[in-house]
């Protein structure tokens, strides 16, 4: 992969992460949705550029899970699983 396709690929992935971001924002979508979004794009970014597990950890899943709290104010009930792919 040379430097334009890798910066093609990083555009991509941001571009993605901002219409999740968008989602979360802007619309009444269910968590389990969000979650499903977010999913694909760990995988599509595990695809792009393996190893970078905790990179997208790092950056991503904790900026999409500030955003939720942030904005929502949902929370668990004791006992109630709340553990999703993006949180700790």
């Amino acid at each position: 992969m040379n430097a334009s396709q890798q910066r093609e690929g990083l555009d991509e992935l941001a571009r993605e992460s901002e219409r999740i971001v968008n989602l979360i924002l802007h619309t009444n979508m269910p968590r389990v949705d969000i979650d499903i979004q977010i999913e694909n794009l760990r995988e599509e970014c595990l695809r792009r550029y393996p190893g970078t597990e905790d990179i997208f950890e790092m950056i991503y899943a904790a900026r999409f899970r500030r955003i939720w709290q942030q904005f929502h104010e949902e929370r668990p009930t004791e006992g109630e699983p709340w553990h999703t792919a993006w949180e700790e």
